[in-house]
């Protein structure tokens, strides 16, 4: 599926007139603001030498992108279109194992999946010939409660039913993390709960589970619905994994190789949108009303000023946070403990924007 930018509008109208915008290789000037980071003044001094000024094509997987903040901003503020990409959407992207086999068959040049979900298709096809180029944003994984249980702490939910949209999605193996922090079995603590999204609402109603196990936007949905009366116990959005990525991009080693431009373009113009998002959430709102479902602009407003945008790891950066993945999944048995974890999450990236430098 081809999304043009703004619905096809003509080009002299894509621009805001009334948002003065440069954007140079991850440094934003917004009037005459400048967001800028240490990272991101590298990347300028850099950019100019990897982009080959070429248009490029990118055929891109991307769970239910069309709902996707970055992936609107990115788009409907022109980031692709500074970057002369033009993104295809692969149709029938439900996950991030669906976006990852696309990438895998062939039928993609890059994906969009959970850093816990590139991890398990690598222990499933250690041969993946991908490689993580960057965070996209933090994740939004909120546990919700009935209140009426008074559930207080991650112990209480011993013997309790979760449900969840997959067992092997993301939603659960992070929580499963939390259970065995407290040093609960996540497999036989609770009871998981399998359940597809058009039911979660009747099962809280009617008692039928106990919590559910989610990410936004649906998880901020049930937590806002004063009829099914939930709290959250604990979620991604504070604390310890405030600051980490939860999706990550993957690009194919073929794109790699034979079309660096295209993928430095592409890292580029996501990582711009990224960094524009925590200025800009009214905007960005705007551009996702109606593209939720059950929400407007209001409400998504609301969801964004709980979340925490902006969240766009790379090179060393990202390395780092893969690794503490990878040393989570040893709680869960999923790597041995023998693995060097910095090593393994070395071996699985790439640093695109900051290429080692030939020796003299």
């Amino acid at each position: 599926m081809v999304e043009q930018n703004r619905e096809g509008k003509p080009r002299q109208l894509l621009r805001r007139a009334f948002v003065p915008m440069l954007v140079a290789g991850g440094c934003a000037v917004v009037g005459s603001q400048w967001v800028q980071s240490r990272q991101q003044a590298r990347i300028v001094r850099r950019d100019d030498a990897l982009l080959d000024g070429q248009p490029h094509d990118m055929t891109l997987a991307w769970p239910y992108a069309q709902s996707s903040t970055l992936y609107n901003v990115a788009l409907r503020q022109d980031f692709f279109l500074q970057y002369r990409l033009n993104v295809q959407l692969r149709d029938g992207v439900a996950n991030g194992r669906d976006a990852i086999a696309d990438l895998q068959a062939g039928r993609a040049m890059a994906a969009v999946a959970p850093v816990l979900s590139w991890l398990q298709a690598w222990q499933a096809s250690p041969d993946l010939p991908v490689r993580l180029v960057m965070g996209l944003q933090a994740g939004t994984f909120r546990l919700l409660v009935r209140r009426k249980l008074r559930i207080a702490k991650i112990e209480d939910l011993i013997g309790r039913r979760i449900a969840v949209l997959n067992a092997d999605m993301a939603d659960r193996l992070f929580f499963s993390i939390i259970l065995r922090r407290k040093g609960l079995n996540p497999d036989t603590a609770p009871n998981w709960v399998i359940l597809p999204p058009d039911e979660i609402d009747d099962a809280l109603a009617a008692g039928t589970v106990d919590a559910v196990a989610l990410h936004d936007p649906l998880a901020w949905r049930l937590l806002r619905n004063p009829a099914l009366d939930v709290v959250e116990l604990v979620n991604s959005v504070n604390g310890l994994y405030a600051g980490r990525t939860n999706l990550a991009l993957g690009l194919s080693t073929d794109v790699l190789r034979d079309a660096p431009g295209a993928a430095v373009a592409l890292v580029l113009a996501l990582y711009n949108a990224a960094h524009w998002l925590p200025a800009h959430m009214a905007e960005a709102a705007s551009l996702l009303d109606g593209r939720v479902d059950g929400m407007q602009q209001d409400a998504i407003l609301q969801m964004m000023r709980h979340e925490v945008l902006g969240i766009s790891p790379v090179g060393n950066d990202l390395k780092t946070q893969i690794a503490r993945y990878v040393d989570e999944l040893k709680l869960l048995g999923q790597f041995p403990d023998s693995l060097n974890s910095a090593s393994y999450a070395r071996r699985i990236s790439a640093d695109i924007l900051h290429p080692a430098q030939p020796r003299p």
